[in-house]
């Protein structure tokens, strides 16, 4: 179902931003992240409060800045370049961009449980970067180009 969410975002995004009455990149972004925000409060009351007599208010307010600095930073400036980034680019090429979130998120999730990498998961994430460069080059390639890559 993700997958088909990812899906469907795209192309939204994509014929949105391509539309001739197509909204300026930070209209765009606002909108999704007023979408986001509230989404957000509708699934609050899903929430699990059960840490609220554990921890300080000083915590709380801690964790409510970081949230709002992430917010800000890591979705909504992101969600900008992203839909910068799919005016300019072909569809196809743009949504292998998305292979930047599960890479950080593997690197972010081995932080978070103080570990390496275990050899399957290196090569499975270089693997996956290495698609998106064989991709990014193929777009790069003129069509009906009989030259091949020669090595220096």
């Amino acid at each position: 179902m993700a997958l088909v969410i990812w899906i469907i975002y795209g192309l939204v995004n994509a014929a949105v931003m391509r539309a001739p009455d197509a909204p300026s990149g930070l209209q765009w972004t606002g909108l999704q992240g007023i979408g986001a925000a509230i989404g957000s409060f509708l699934l609050l009351p899903l929430a699990s409060f059960d840490l609220a007599d554990t921890v300080s208010g000083s915590e709380v307010l801690r964790f409510v800045g970081w949230a709002l600095v992430m917010g800000l930073a890591g979705s909504w400036l992101t969600t900008w370049f992203w839909v910068f980034a799919s005016r300019r680019l072909p569809l196809a090429l743009a949504a292998q961009l998305i292979v930047a979130e599960t890479v950080f998120g593997l690197a972010y999730g081995f932080m978070f449980e103080g570990r390496l990498r275990s050899p399957a998961e290196t090569i499975g994430a270089a693997l996956r970067v290495a698609s998106v460069c064989v991709a990014t080059a193929a777009f790069n390639t003129p069509r009906g180009s009989t030259q091949r890559l020669a090595s220096p």
